[in-house]
């Protein structure tokens, strides 16, 4: 019972409220729910530990984004993918803590690996048209960082503008 007379809803509920929070971008509210409700997950059934592997990469992208505990946050996340190898929903999570620690190289190469799970991704797609996407080099069989792809690169581009 609460303080005013009211039963608390189940812990289940309370995560998975923490972790629609995130989905819907409340960081401060699901972080909130999540530091209450995720230690006594953790230590109950099988059921809810599962719930709890699946909601430590949301746990991941709050602390990055409230707090900016990175190291912590892609522990979480990479905790979470351990559990959940063919959610793309975790490479998502992971991703964004990537993006918001500032490393663009390893949230490039973590959404890849989430579309490869599922290629029509809503989430990981609206990422990418958030950051955008990279041309192909000019000439596809030199590496990207060719002097040649580089030059020929800004002189193309600068032509289409």
């Amino acid at each position: 019972m609460t303080v005013d007379g009211t039963s608390e809803p189940p812990i289940e509920d309370r995560i998975r409220e923490a972790i629609e929070r995130t989905k819907e971008e409340d960081y401060e509210g699901a972080l909130e729910l999540f530091e209450a409700n995720l230690a006594a997950v953790n230590e109950g059934t099988h059921q809810l530990k599962r719930l709890a592997a699946y909601a430590f990469s949301f746990y991941g992208v709050c602390l990055a984004k409230v707090q900016h505990r990175y190291a912590q946050a892609v522990q979480c996340c990479e905790i979470s993918l351990k559990h959940n190898l063919l959610d793309p929903v975790h490479h998502h999570n992971l991703a964004l803590v990537y993006l918001e620690r500032g490393d663009r190289a390893k949230a490039v190469e973590t959404l890849n690996a989430g579309l490869r799970l599922d290629p029509r991704n809503k989430r990981i797609h609206q990422i990418w048209d958030e950051i955008g996407r990279r041309r192909p080099p000019v000439i596809p069989f030199l590496s990207r960082n060719n002097p040649l792809n580089i030059w020929l690169g800004k002189k193309l581009r600068a032509r289409e503008e």
